[in-house]
């Protein structure tokens, strides 16, 4: 087992140029179980990375069984292994199939989708970077099987809360039609009446679960949701220039301007707390460093928390063939805004630099698309304030 170390500046930037750049993949010998779709972590310091694939890349990754070496044209950068695979996949559901073949999310992250289909995506009116719904609407489920599937997810879920995992359970799916906004709640309220016919509620008070979806029309509906065991919500703005916002998301700011998504979620610190009761996942990468900064810096000060996750460009989507910028770029951007949490830290209602909460805000949490929070572990590991290696990601040691 390789010993346990300090995060480096050297690390990171090898992080940022694999998620700016990708790799080339070369699998030797496939992984016994489970895909090698899985992330990638680096030996010693443990950050985590997600494989992208590009063929052009300089960057090689070569995959021998669990065992994953990265090189740069013939030169070993780094070595490490596939995020590990939980047993807990293998158990099977009540329809007597696999958890690993409905399971949706990552190892701090379970996704219980709600809805199947995009209203923007499919309207012409989508995310720009965006290709998440780019499959025929024929391999959809359909309306009177979708409730049915989103019971599957959740069952899936609480098998794996039941074996220990905790982390950050979202909400979530496309766009609904303007038409059946009004509803979501009703979607929201069957999936906690299933978490809580299963789940005590000690139980539920250590998970993270946020509704991940538009701003309701009336927001004391979000009084509701915590009545009903919610403790957080993401209101995912995706960029923080309200220029960029209006065109990279013409959907989104069609339903509602930039304006009131902020105003949903400052009034939502009210009601679920300032840090990680608030969160947004934005986009790096598709609009300057500056706006992006400026925003991260102005959302934290009123309590809401952001996570740039790096661009990627995703078959289907009309960005499909752009790319992100460089390392540099990122690992640049992500300093300051790790600056910026060290000067908020303590103003959250749990301090950023000691919040060992399941969930998003979890210290020493490396999630595979983003960076910031390994320049704030890296920090920390420097000062003596957290020990070298991470934690395990879904908590179960």
């Amino acid at each position: 087992m390789t010993e346990k170390r300090n995060i480096t500046k050297e690390d990171i930037f090898l992080k940022a140029r694999m998620l700016s750049e990708g790799v080339r993949i070369e699998v030797k010998k496939q992984p016994e179980k489970g895909t090698r779709n899985r992330p990638f972590v680096m030996d010693g310091c443990d950050l985590v990375v997600m494989l992208l694939l590009n063929s052009y890349s300089r960057l090689e990754a070569i995959i021998d069984d669990e065992h994953v070496t990265v090189y740069d044209m013939g030169k070993q950068l780094s070595s490490g292994t596939l995020e590990v695979r939980r047993s807990w996949l293998e158990e099977k559901l009540s329809n007597g199939i696999p958890v690993k073949n409905i399971f949706s999310g990552s190892a701090s992250i379970i996704n219980l989708v709600m809805n199947f289909r995009c209203y923007n995506y499919d309207s012409g009116q989508g995310c720009k970077y965006c290709g998440l719904f780019a499959f025929p609407v024929s391999k959809t489920p359909s309306k009177s099987v979708a409730p049915k599937y989103t019971e599957l997810l959740v069952e899936s879920a609480i098998i794996a809360i039941k074996n220990g995992w905790r982390g950050t359970m979202v909400l979530t799916g496309g766009a609904l039609p303007p038409s059946q906004r009004v509803n979501m709640s009703e979607g929201i309220e069957r999936i906690m009446i299933q978490l809580h016919e299963s789940l005590d509620d000690e139980v539920l008070s250590q998970l993270h679960i946020a509704p991940n979806v538009y701003p309701p029309e009336d927001f004391a509906e979000m009084d509701k949701w915590k009545e009903l065991g919610i403790n957080a919500v993401e209101f995912d703005l995706e960029v923080m220039d309200p220029a960029y916002f209006n065109a990279i998301c013409p959907g989104k700011s069609k339903a509602y301007p930039f304006e009131y998504w902020k105003e949903a979620q400052e009034t939502a610190v009210e009601i679920f707390g300032r840090g990680r009761g608030v969160f947004q996942s934005m986009v790096s990468g598709i609009e300057p460093m500056s706006s992006l900064v400026e925003g991260v810096e102005e959302r934290i000060s009123k309590g809401i928390y952001s996570a740039p996750l790096v661009f990627v460009p995703t078959p289907g989507s009309p960005y499909e063939q752009f790319r992100p910028p460089n390392a540099q770029w990122f690992v640049e951007t992500n300093e300051k805004i790790a600056d910026i949490y060290f000067r908020y830290a303590d103003t959250l209602d749990v301090n950023l630099l000691t919040d060992n909460r399941p969930g998003f805000t979890r210290v020493g949490l490396s999630y595979p698309l983003i960076i910031f929070r390994d320049e704030m572990a890296r920090r920390l590991q420097e000062e003596g304030k957290f020990p070298p290696g991470l934690p395990s990601q879904d908590f179960i040691e």
